[in-house]
């Protein structure tokens, strides 16, 4: 048994056998054979080794002399591994003994061997060796799994997701029925991983490091996503004590969805709370509205892009917000438009890679640079909004300018549509993500100018204190009580409730039930959060009332550390919500 840290960024208990998917992105499923098949898998695996081996020779070959003279050595000893018969021995036995697959025997043994030298500390001579043999396992792998590489995990049965990553693309191609939890090597808090475990209840834990590496596909695992705690094989009495905690809290979860169901989130001196949920896919909803949700405050369109090759057509959107529409009925949505770009970005695009994307093309931006690709979605939710009850939100807007720009582009899109006698949206509300520090501090002058505001405090935040909110090594100046985050955050809420206008926060911080008494202080009436918040949201908004909030939130302006800050908002969060820690 081996315990592991990382930041465990979606609440949950997962327990199940490890499926790894590693940085080389080769598929190795645990599975066993008859008896009958084992010849052939030793065969299939003894011209694994040759066709290797030919590959290396064929590089020496390649190789000008002064290269082979310094690296020859190198490959030639690699050939001389793949062709030990000590080694070949050991994984012959590991698919005859335990009735494994070549490429699963091969994996496991060469995994053991690697994990035993970097374990050792491995210096000199050795540290070649692993080299080596991490090496070995990709020119193997690449044979026995046919020269191919698979973009996304297929699961067969239910498993714990092991990677160095996952993409956007890939998160989304992943069958989340059978999705126990996720355990990623990097990652932050409000990483892509996080945001898409948190909103569908998935347990995960990031930032550990080399778990991909350590941790063979079939292998027990345990993780723990409130504590950031991972088990590696764990003994039969901590399995048993784990799914005990697990069984424990998800009837918890059950029955306080149940309990707060149809109660409304209102304050103790009677202010009203409205509470609307983030989704990637209408097939969320029923989720949703099953926690409470009273709409949907953030539809990430951006997965349509992902799922159907960054090139959607407007019958694909349309289809996608009519489900979610009809399944809504008479509740709120707001549909964001295209919001890829930095680490959103499929990796597999033909777009051209910026030197700093986190600050170049993204979301509104890219969409005026692909102006055919930005009316295709129009026209979808323009059509959509005769439907039910639609909301439009523009993501990454800095100035007024763009503002105009958008609401231009709209229109030449709704004549279109009336020329062509199809529903244009008419009367369908318009509003911006306020996101970047300059759209915050000129809050004021795009009130007038949008029906709505909704707060997206992960790029915010990001943009406010110059940190990539996905890096671990900065990890810890990710900071949401960031005295500027919080002035900010007040700025934007006094514009738009001066100006009439609806203000929400969409971001993490909006799901972190730490910030909730805050941003109620600070004026805030609607909040968008991933649904399985939403129990644990109206127990706390039902115990208080909005005049000790504003007190908090007086007291959170007078602090000078974050971190401070957020002890405090702890510690205000337990007195009325004693069970979150």
């Amino acid at each position: 048994m081996e315990i592991r840290r990382g930041i465990g960024v979606s609440a949950g208990y997962a327990i199940g056998e490890a499926l790894v998917f590693d940085r080389e992105e080769y598929r190795i499923n645990r599975r066993t054979i008859s008896a009958r098949e084992v010849d052939g898998e030793i065969e299939r695996f003894r011209k694994a080794v040759q066709a290797a081996a030919a590959d290396i020779r064929s590089q020496l070959a390649a190789m000008s002399k002064k290269v082979r003279d310094v690296a020859g050595s190198i490959l030639e000893a690699q050939v001389m591994l793949l062709q030990d018969p000590t080694l070949a021995e050991e994984l012959s036995g590991e698919i005859r003994n335990h009735a494994h697959t070549a490429d699963y025997a091969t994996s496991r043994t060469l995994r053991r061997k690697i994990k035993l030298l970097e374990d050792s500390d491995a210096e000199g001579f050795a540290k070649r060796v692993l080299s080596d043999f991490i090496e070995l396992e990709k020119a193997l792998l690449r044979h026995l799994v046919g020269g191919r590489k698979d973009d996304t995990p297929t699961l067969s049965a239910q498993a714990v997701i092991v990677a160095h990553d996952l993409s956007p693309s890939q998160t989304i191609k992943l069958d989340r029925t059978k999705v126990l939890g996720i355990l990623t090597e990097v990652g932050g808090l409000t990483s892509h991983t996080a945001i898409v475990a948190k909103s569908l209840g998935i347990p995960a834990v990031v930032d550990v490091e080399s778990i991909a590496s350590d941790v063979s596909s079939g292998e027990m695992v345990i993780i723990d996503g409130t504590t950031g705690t991972v088990i590696i094989e764990p003994d039969e009495g901590t399995l048993k004590r784990y799914q005990a905690m697990e069984r424990n809290y998800l009837l918890t979860e059950q029955r306080r969805a149940k309990e707060l169901h149809d109660l409304p989130a209102v304050t103790t001196d009677g202010t009203r709370v409205e509470i609307f949920a983030n989704i990637e896919s209408p097939e969320e909803i029923p989720t949703a509205l099953n926690h409470g949700a009273e709409g949907i405050g953030l539809y990430r369109t951006e997965f349509l892009f992902l799922g159907n090759s960054f090139n959607p057509t407007e019958k694909d959107h349309l289809d996608a917000y009519i489900r979610a529409v009809t399944l809504l009925g008479k509740r709120r949505i707001i549909i964001r438009t295209l919001d890829l770009g930095a680490d959103k970005m499929p990796h597999d695009g033909a777009e051209e890679r910026e030197a700093n994307p986190f600050l170049g093309t993204r979301a509104i931006r890219l969409c005026f640079e692909k102006p055919e690709m930005f009316k295709t979605q129009l026209r979808a939710i323009l059509k959509a909004a005769s439907r039910g009850n639609v909301e439009m939100m523009i993501p990454m807007i800095s100035s007024l300018a763009e503002v105009r720009q958008v609401k231009e582009v709209i229109e030449v899109v709704r004549q279109e549509l009336r020329r062509e006698e199809e529903p244009a949206g008419d009367g369908m509300k318009l509003g911006i993500m306020i996101e970047i520090p300059s759209a915050a501090v000129v809050a004021d002058m795009l009130a007038p100018h949008v029906d709505f505001f909704s707060v997206g405090t992960n790029d915010l935040i990001a943009y406010s204190v110059a940190v990539d909110r996905a890096n671990g090594r900065v990890a810890s100046l990710y900071q949401p009580a960031h005295p500027a985050v919080i002035r900010l955050l007040k700025q934007v809420i006094e514009a738009g409730t001066k100006a009439g206008k609806s203000v929400s926060v969409c971001g993490e911080m909006s799901s972190d039930i730490n910030f909730t008494l805050l941003l109620l202080g600070l004026g805030l009436r609607n909040l968008s959060v991933v649904p399985f918040i939403i129990p644990d949201l109206k127990k706390l908004i039902r115990a208080i009332s909005i005049q000790e909030c504003q007190a908090i939130a007086a007291k959170a302006l007078t602090f000078d550390d974050g971190a401070a800050c957020l002890d405090f908002l702890k510690s205000e969060t337990q007195k009325y919500l004693p069970d979150t820690a």
